[in-house]
């Protein structure tokens, strides 16, 4: 029978540190080979411990006869007055056998303290592995939580970015298309004729609207308002000739009455056409009013109605610009930013493959 120290399941290691380390979950797979060791050296002590009960019962009953047989035989050597020397042979081969039990007895109880020992830090083994399992599952839900959390705040990162990206394309589209494609509206203004108090008779009125529609396109006007327009900003109609043929093409006025004039310019681009009219307007109102002595009746003229702008645009195809370009923009939008994710996805999982083959 093998000796149980002789077994590397037996060896001491009560020197070694036990103490779990429950960020590891790696050592849960340790532990469950020791557990398992240790199951198989108890089985192994319950069968040695049979085994040597079943040796000591029958060599107690052994010794029991063979002391009988000594006594029996002291007794027959002492009434026939001598010890043969078979009988000193046999007594010390007893004695060795004595020494030989005594021994392994003293071998059996170191051996059931081992064991004892095994036992305890069994125990613990066993109470370390429930710790670890609970704080994995801990760790587990943790982890799933983290992960449900990381995935909904993905979720709507993505859904922010994606909605801000369409507003951002949507109005830079919209705003390139306004300036390649400015949609054309009609601004008008109105004049009255302005007596100054005084009721306007109607040969004055006449000779004031017979002035105002023959004056709209005078070089005088044309000069003065081509200046004012320079100095607002509109350099296009900075010269008297480009003004005098825009107002060609797209000034119209009407007159319900005498003492009464429309204005209507069309032209591309809401606020440019309203500040041309209104420049043009008040460039009519001043060299009117200037000459007014120098007319029949010396009727005065006033800006009744600013311009203004009609809500509705004659032509409008910004929108299908704007479509185009956003479009455009978003396809390329879309196909830098899936180029981009997967160089960002291909570099990071480069890093964790490094990190991985340096452990």
């Amino acid at each position: 029978m093998a000796e149980p120290d002789q077994n590397p399941i037996f060896e001491d290691t009560s020197h070694e540190d036990e103490v779990a380390d429950f960020s590891d979950i790696g050592a849960i797979a340790d532990i469950e080979a020791r557990c398992r060791a240790l199951v198989r050296a108890e089985r192994q002590i319950a069968d040695r411990e049979r085994e040597f009960a079943e040796m000591s019962t029958k060599m107690a009953h052994e010794l029991r006869e063979a002391a009988e047989a000594i006594r029996d035989q002291e007794k027959a050597l002492k009434r026939s007055g001598g010890v043969p020397p078979y009988l000193i042979s046999r007594r010390e081969r007893l004695a060795q056998i004595r020494r030989s039990l005594r021994d392994k007895y003293n071998h059996l109880e170191r051996t059931e303290a081992v064991l004892a020992e095994r036992a305890r830090e069994a125990d613990q083994v066993l109470a370390n592995r429930r710790e670890i399992a609970r704080q994995g599952a801990a760790l587990q839900k943790r982890e799933q939580r983290v992960v449900s959390l990381m995935a909904r705040n993905k979720s709507i990162t993505m859904l922010f970015y994606s909605v801000a990206t369409v507003g951002i394309v949507a109005v830079l589209s919209w705003a390139l298309a306004d300036q390649v494609s400015p949609a054309r509206y009609a601004v008008t203004a109105e004049l009255h004729a302005d007596g100054r108090g005084r009721t306007l008779s109607e040969d004055e009125l006449n000779e004031w609207q017979r002035y105002h529609e023959s004056v709209l396109t005078d070089p005088s006007l044309m000069e003065l308002a081509s200046d004012r327009l320079s100095k607002r900003g509109i350099v296009e109609l900075g010269q008297p000739g480009d003004l005098a043929a825009r107002l060609q093409d797209d000034l119209s006025f009407e007159s319900s009455e005498p003492g009464r004039l429309v204005l209507e310019l069309r032209g591309d681009g809401a606020g440019v056409t309203k500040r041309t009219l209104d420049t043009y307007a008040v460039s009519i109102v001043s060299l009117a009013n200037g000459t007014k002595d120098q007319r029949a009746g010396g009727a005065g003229t006033k800006l009744t109605v600013d311009a203004t702008v009609e809500p509705d645009p004659l032509v409008d195809e910004r929108p299908v610009y704007a479509a185009g370009i956003g479009g455009g923009g978003l396809l390329i939008v879309g196909v830098g930013g899936m180029a981009l994710y997967r160089r960002l996805r291909a570099q990071h999982a480069a890093y964790e493959q490094g990190l991985i083959g340096g452990e």
